[in-house]
């Protein structure tokens, strides 16, 4: 989802953000988004990696860090869906 929007904010609104004159604002908007999403990415990953461990070893032993990462993802999805939010809004505001 959070993809999807971010190619669609990218396609259809970059001209015209453009054409107010302040690229830069609308390229760190984007920047944020796609950095938001690289570090959900990466602790979906790293969830994943902690559940097969546990899923492989049988032990529950990795269970804290399994809950640590859990909350982390939360974070960074969260963070992620703010930054699509404010661009969008931005994106609004300049049409």
């Amino acid at each position: 989802m959070l993809c999807a929007t971010l190619a669609v904010l990218a396609f259809l609104h970059t001209t015209p953000a453009l054409a107010d004159g302040d690229p830069a604002q609308w390229t760190v908007r984007m920047r944020r988004v796609e950095g938001a999403a690289v570090d959900a990415r990466r602790a979906a990953e790293a969830l994943q990696e902690t559940a097969q461990k546990i899923n492989n070893s049988g032990n529950l032993g990795h269970l804290p860090a399994l809950h640590t990462q859990l909350e982390a993802l939360d974070r960074w999805v969260v963070s992620a869906r703010m930054a699509v939010d404010v661009a969008k809004q931005d994106s609004i505001d300049r049409n």
